[in-house]
């Protein structure tokens, strides 16, 4: 199968996934915050015991079945971080509020229909994602969110697809 036409019927599959992870919503709460803790650990890891203030972490607003990262978003306030959300502008995203340059941001937490634990994503397909991470500085960390029934062997990949950073999911 031709890489748009697998992709096509990959998001079929994962959408009616995420349907099906959005019926329990004590259950998505509760693999959302595992999946916020280890994010945390990330950037933990990334920045040792003193994960520096003053950082710029922009983080989606979920949609119907992705991971909620409330907690995440809760951590970075109490840290001191500066939050920021992708907003969908034609063919772009940009960065609210205050549209600021992406390439200021330090870490992007990214949803994805499906991903590789190598970082590759499946988007839902407009391509705004990555148009939007080829404009960050190189030492952004861009990191992928998923439910472990996301996580696939591989991915139909095209030239203008862009790798994550890092994958974390619940499992």
């Amino acid at each position: 199968m031709e890489p748009p036409d697998a992709k096509r019927e990959l998001r079929k599959r994962m959408r009616t996934l995420r349907r099906d992870i959005a019926a329990d919503p004590e259950d998505r709460t509760r693999r959302s915050q595992r999946i916020s803790e280890r994010v945390v650990a990330v950037l933990a890891s990334r920045h040792g015991d003193r994960t520096p203030t003053g950082r710029r972490l922009m983080v989606y607003v979920p949609l119907v079945g992705e991971p909620d990262l409330a907690p995440l978003r809760q951590w970075a306030e109490a840290n001191r971080w500066h939050l920021f959300v992708p907003e969908v502008d034609g063919t772009d995203l940009r960065v609210e509020p205050g549209d600021i340059d992406p390439a200021t941001l330090d870490v992007v937490v990214v949803p994805g229909l499906a991903f590789t634990r190598d970082g590759h994503r499946l988007g839902q397909g407009g391509g705004h994602f990555d148009r939007f991470l080829t404009r960050l500085a190189p030492d952004a960390l861009t990191i992928g969110v998923a439910f472990h029934e996301q996580l696939v062997e591989r991915l139909p990949v095209e030239a203008h697809d862009v790798a994550l950073d890092v994958v974390v999911s619940d499992d």
